[in-house]
């Protein structure tokens, strides 16, 4: 647990923030004008931006070739050491330098993004796999991706088992079995199209996905996040700095759980999803063995209550179900050699053109309601998270403390939400994070009594 206690929403203590390479090794916490952080659930690797203000020649003093690495180790006040961002990225490049007009300062931004994206670039790969999808990517990860995560000039040991290494943690198993050639593709590129290729043991929502937090890699279907909100759930946040007390904790009461700016990005857009597929489509699969080839509609009203959602069980979508739809509206064409390999029935050129529509629909929902939250900081918040969020409910007069939470709550939007990007914005003083986050679907009971 950290010894510093909070004393404001937004605090942070940065433990050590070190440029090294070569041997040597600066403590630059004294030049850092900004450090920001973004990690996203579509994004394999975090990335980031340093900017310093040097006044004291910090670049001929320790020259910048693009060979050097960071290393970050700061936590919220009062949280625990395992919620740290702990974590070494390279530096690639040095961009957006400005003079002051005497000379005396020169601020610049160092680019940062994690070291295994480095080993990543450095590794094409030209073999054969075969196994689960959970096999494989273990493989690739372990053989190919795995770096030393957290490597201070401290820790520095003769036996590198000692230190830090990366992480993969998968939240579900895929329950196929793929035999592929990578044709040169890298160690990212094949685990993502493995993710696309991979089917749940549910047997429903296909929507596999492989991402980096500050905290590690993450392996998993967004079905499974939703299926274990207990697990996922960190935090609720409110859109009311009076009902911020109410919910109870003295972190929360300092205002740690309070949305400081709201804006919704996106809503549902009907004409798009008609013309993106995400409300039905058709591939045509050409049997390339056969000479044959077949229409596969899928229809994603029909799916909907299948799958698992944020809200409780019983939700509908965001658009009626009963909307006009055409299924030749968005259309796909795959080459399929089935039988190319012995005993792989779940393989996929067995599967992926009944795949198709299941998974293309379920990873546009990701992005039908999008709303974008600034938050004070929390080191512990990681894309995958889901948070809930009380709206309050719009009434004429203002909002009174005699109020009940559950009284002045906006029920439609009230819920559950899954935490898609995410940006540490920390200062030497401050720490917000900026997030998008996204809602599936609405509470059935509340949906219809909107309509009323």
């Amino acid at each position: 647990m950290s010894e510093e206690l909070l004393q404001a929403p937004g605090q942070v203590s940065i433990n050590e923030l070190i440029l090294f390479s070569n041997g040597k090794k600066l403590d630059i916490i004294n030049y850092l004008v900004e450090l920001n952080l973004y990690e996203s659930i579509f994004n394999p690797v975090v990335s980031g931006t340093l900017t310093v203000s040097d006044s004291t020649n910090l670049l001929s003093l320790f020259p910048l070739i693009g060979e050097e690495f960071l290393f970050v180790n700061l936590v919220t006040p009062s949280l625990d050491n395992g919620k740290r961002i702990f974590k070494t990225f390279k530096i690639y490049s040095i961009a957006n330098k400005a003079y002051a007009k005497d000379g005396s300062t020169i601020i610049y931004q160092l680019n940062i993004i994690s070291t295994e994206a480095f080993n990543d670039t450095l590794t094409p790969l030209f073999k054969a796999f075969e196994g689960t999808p959970a096999e494989i990517i273990s493989n690739i990860f372990n053989n190919y991706l795995l770096a030393i995560r957290n490597i201070p000039l401290s820790k520095f040991t003769e036996n590198s088992n000692e230190l830090d290494k990366s992480s993969l943690t998968f939240l579900d198993l895929p329950n196929n079995v793929i035999k592929f050639v990578s044709p040169g593709w890298t160690p990212i590129q094949c685990i993502n199209w493995i993710a696309s290729k991979s089917l749940p043991s549910t047997n429903k929502a296909a929507n596999f996905l492989f991402w980096e937090t500050t905290k590690g890699f993450y392996f998993g279907s967004t079905d499974k996040i939703f299926s274990n909100i207990k697990r996922s759930l960190n935090g609720t946040y409110v859109y009311s700095e009076s009902y911020v007390t109410s919910l109870g904790a003295d972190e929360k009461s300092k205002g740690m759980y309070s949305i400081k700016s709201l804006s919704v990005e996106k809503t549902l857009d009907q004409l798009d999803n008609t013309r993106t597929g995400y409300l039905s489509s058709t591939l045509i699969d050409i049997n390339l063995y056969n000479k044959t080839f077949k229409n596969i509609v899928y229809d994603h009203a029909n799916k909907f209550s299948g799958y698992t959602h944020l809200d409780d069980k019983e939700t509908v979508p965001l658009f009626d179900i009963s909307t006009v739809r055409n299924a030749t509206g968005y259309m796909e064409i795959n080459y399929s050699v089935p039988h190319l390999h012995n005993n792989t029935n779940t393989n996929f050129d067995e599967i992926s053109k009944y795949m198709h529509g299941n998974r293309r629909s379920n990873m546009l929902e990701l992005n039908n309601f999008k709303m974008q939250l600034v938050v004070p900081g929390r080191t512990d918040l990681e894309v995958g998270n889901v948070i809930k969020i009380i709206f309050p409910k719009g009434k004429p007069g203002a909002i009174s403390g005699e109020d009940k939470m559950t009284d002045i709550q906006d029920k439609l939007y009230t819920g559950y939400y899954l935490i898609t990007n995410l940006s540490h914005k920390i200062n030497p003083k401050t720490h917000y994070i900026t997030m998008n986050v996204v809602k599936d679907s609405f509470p059935k009971a509340e949906y219809y009594k909107a309509l009323k």
